[in-house]
């Protein structure tokens, strides 16, 4: 899109996927987001809603692009859906798969168990696409992807998400930026990298997975504390927002037990200390542009 680029949620929650009656308004997939610009793909996440977004992609046939697949780190519910993503088994597809290099473990074999018996039928043999992975070495600081046509990914690395961190993103086209915050556990706020990387960005979706009183496990609530969990609650998403002066935030990474009700009530705690907060909604479609 001229002047701008198109960001589409498919995948909001945490964990694990929760379809049924009480996730029907904002979605009940894991983790995956949609960046459309100058006719190139961005996918932020491979969950289970990556499968939505492969089949948008596979109707739109013809693209002389690569989709570049950006993965914040490994845990299951943020790779999941990678062997159901359709333009894997197009051989018109070319597909770059970028992923955090974790010491002490190799990062490019896990994700190729995902194809492999005895998880999978498929094989190796049965990707089709072209696919190549691009490793994301781990380092301080931050450091810029040029994708063409003036599409840039930024990432910075945050160590609090357990055991083997997570990597923050940010996406910027024609002078928007969108940053990428799932899995992060910052109680005293963001400081260095990845505080400049969310210096004045036009939209923050960043994880909100739980309530302070489940986080703190003050007597409220029956679950315990989730401090450690490598998780943010609601307050440090807001206080990160208006520390970085963004321009919006979508909360996102709902905890998988939390009902669309409860959804609501997070929004409403959030506007007091944000204003302009939004709760990330599967099919949801927004325009970045200066």
């Amino acid at each position: 899109m001229k002047g701008g680029f198109t960001l589409t949620f498919f995948g909001v929650r945490g964990s694990y996927p929760v379809p049924g009656e009480g996730t029907r308004r904002y979605g009940g997939n894991t983790s995956s987001l949609l960046l459309q610009a100058a006719g190139r793909s961005v996918i932020l996440d491979a969950g289970t809603g990556i499968i939505q977004a492969g089949r948008l992609l596979s109707a739109r046939r013809g693209t002389r692009h690569p989709i570049h697949i950006f993965l914040t780190h490994l845990h299951s519910d943020h790779i999941m859906g990678l062997p159901f993503f359709a333009p894997m088994f197009d051989p018109r597809a070319e597909i770059v798969l970028h992923y955090p290099e974790q010491r002490g473990h190799d990062s490019r074999r896990a994700l190729e168990a995902l194809f492999l018996p005895p998880y999978s039928p498929i094989t190796l043999q049965g990707i089709k696409a072209r696919l190549r992975f691009e490793p994301l070495a781990a380092r301080d600081g931050v450091a810029v992807i040029d994708l063409g046509s003036g599409l840039e990914v930024a990432h910075a690395r945050h160590d609090s998400h357990p055991l083997l961190g997570v990597l923050i993103y940010r996406v910027g086209f024609a002078g928007g930026r969108l940053v990428y915050a799932t899995d992060v556990e910052s109680p005293e706020g963001f400081g260095g990298p990845i505080r400049e990387l969310g210096a004045g960005a036009d939209l923050l979706v960043h994880d909100a997975q739980y309530f302070e009183t489940d986080y703190l496990g003050n007597g409220e609530s029956p679950r315990g504390p989730r401090r450690g969990f490598g998780h943010s609650t609601v307050a440090m998403a807001a206080r990160n927002a208006a520390a970085c002066r963004v321009k919006r935030l979508y909360l996102f990474h709902y905890d998988p037990t939390y009902p669309d009700a409860r959804l609501d009530e997070m929004l409403a705690l959030a506007r007091k200390e944000f204003r302009r907060t939004f709760l990330a909604r599967e099919g949801k479609s927004i325009i970045i542009r200066r």
